[in-house]
């Protein structure tokens, strides 16, 4: 709440922050428009210089910049976004491109999940796995993903697949080490025990240590 408490301040106490003029007649300065911004400290030079030669004054009020809307006024772009057909009649609504762009961020990490988590287990449960995956995931994860663009719509085409392929380099190898970390950070008392009754190590894995790494990011199992 604090953030949008700040925000509806700057917007609607014009003594907090409203650096800016919006001109709503321009009187005698001929290069004032309605519905233009300027500083307002031009503003009241041009209206004090109109005054002392007994012309009509601008006028105007108190606004942010154009970049800072106010509360309200993003409200109504965003239902005028929703309810305001296409200019082509060919392309799709607000509500359609904002669906779409879900459903390729959530596609993308699910790609990305079905390869990192697997991969992350492994790579915290076996020391071997994790010195032959882990150096190169450290290498890649500070690769800035953009940087792939050009290339994966070279190789991919200019669809949806460049979009999928960058956000799952994007979280990818991120992934690999938390979850890496997080399976380390099993116990190994309970890995032992588990020896002790006789386990193997594949069923070490499965019943022990992914129940384990789970319950350590759940705070329901903690409680």
């Amino acid at each position: 709440m604090i953030p949008i408490c700040l925000w509806c301040a700057i917007s609607y106490l014009p003594f907090v922050w409203h650096p800016q003029v919006q001109i709503t007649s321009s009187g005698s300065v001929s290069y004032l428009q309605v519905g233009s911004r300027i500083d307002k400290n031009v503003f009241y030079l041009e209206a004090q210089n109109a005054v002392n030669r007994n012309s009509a004054p601008p006028q105007g009020i108190l606004v942010n910049p154009i970049y800072l809307p106010a509360p309200h006024e993003v409200a109504q772009a965003l239902v005028t976004a929703f309810t305001t057909p296409p200019e082509q009649p060919d392309s799709p609504w607000f509500n359609q491109s904002l669906w779409h762009s879900i459903k390729l961020v959530f596609s993308a990490f699910f790609i990305s999940s079905l390869i990192g988590i697997p991969l992350g287990i492994l790579c915290g449960f076996s020391k071997r796995i994790s010195l032959l995956t882990e150096p190169f995931v450290e290498f890649f994860r500070y690769l800035p993903a953009p940087a792939f663009g050009a290339l994966a719509v070279a190789i991919l085409g200019i669809n949806d697949a460049p979009k999928i392929a960058i956000i799952v380099i994007g979280t990818l190898f991120q992934q690999i080490l938390i979850i890496a970390n997080t399976t380390r950070m099993v116990d190994r008392s309970l890995i032992e025990a588990g020896y002790t009754l006789g386990t193997n190590k594949l069923k070490s894995l499965f019943h022990v240590v992914i129940p384990a790494a789970i319950s350590r990011g759940d705070p329901c199992c903690h409680t």
